[in-house]
């Protein structure tokens, strides 16, 4: 079945609440305050001696500012101009309703919160979390282009995953583990096991072992948690603690991969 027929069958269950219709434009405003503060400001910068398209800072808020541009392809209007084609999508996909507190908890706790939170920590010198981000989204896009191979036609998502997730992660593990800087550049780390040591980027490839697997954890809780949810009936309550649980250990653990080798400017 063709995207257009799964979307024109429309979403038969409970209506949502005004506010899930108007949040992703509440994150489009957010993402195009954000987008002129890094663009003409250095207010967010973390290393004013390299370009912005270098500073693991910038990188991080942009991997913010991707998510909430890629949720209002999913959840305000989609490349054809569907309204809420996710969550109807996922309505005909499933056969059942995924409550509207799952939906929230999942994308406001980890777009809203995780996002910019992480780019702040990526600021004060913990500059392997912006990696954490860009592999997020480097996941979250393959499964959009699998949803989309094993449909046979677009889903809502997919434009936004295949034009700004995949350049921005590529572009994101490049800076921060293929780029040679030589001697060029050093920092100082902040670590009980470093101090006072010197360290030139790139960081050790294996982070992207390790923040990959995290970040496809998370996905696994995330879709076991819905599905099981959904399937067996659970409260609306006790699946969006479970999409919170979800994103506060990413968090942590993105956390713990940058405390590493903090960099104490």
């Amino acid at each position: 079945m063709m995207y257009h027929e799964l979307i024109a069958k429309g979403f038969t269950g409970e209506p949502y609440s005004m506010f899930f219709h108007v949040w992703p434009w509440i994150g489009l405003g957010a993402a195009v305050v954000i987008l002129l503060l890094v663009f003409c400001t250095d207010f967010l910068r973390s290393d004013k001696s390299r370009s912005r398209w270098f500073d693991p800072a910038i990188l991080a808020w942009l991997g913010a500012v991707a998510y909430m541009l890629h949720n209002v392809e999913e959840y305000g209007v989609d490349m054809y101009g569907n309204q809420q084609a996710f969550t109807t999508l996922m309505y005909q996909l499933m056969g059942v309703r995924i409550s509207e507190l799952a939906f929230l908890a999942c994308n406001l706790c980890f777009v809203w919160i995780v996002g910019p939170l992480t780019a702040v920590f990526v600021r004060k010198g913990y500059w392997r979390m912006a990696a954490g981000m860009a592999l997020f989204e480097l996941i979250n896009a393959l499964m959009h282009v699998m949803q989309a191979i094993n449909l046979g036609c677009y889903n809502p998502g997919l434009l936004t995953s295949g034009v700004i997730f995949l350049p921005l992660c590529c572009w994101t593990l490049y800076v921060l583990y293929f780029r040679k800087e030589g001697n060029k550049k050093t920092v100082t780390l902040k670590d009980e096991s470093t101090a006072n040591s010197i360290y030139h980027l790139p960081f050790p490839k294996m982070d992207i072992l390790w923040l990959f697997l995290g970040a496809f954890f998370y996905h696994i809780v995330l879709m076991a948690g819905i599905m099981g949810a959904t399937k067996l009936g659970l409260p609306s309550w006790l699946q969006g603690t479970i999409m919170v649980l979800d994103a506060v250990c990413l968090f942590y653990f993105w956390w713990l991969v940058g405390k590493k080798s903090r960099v104490q400017k």
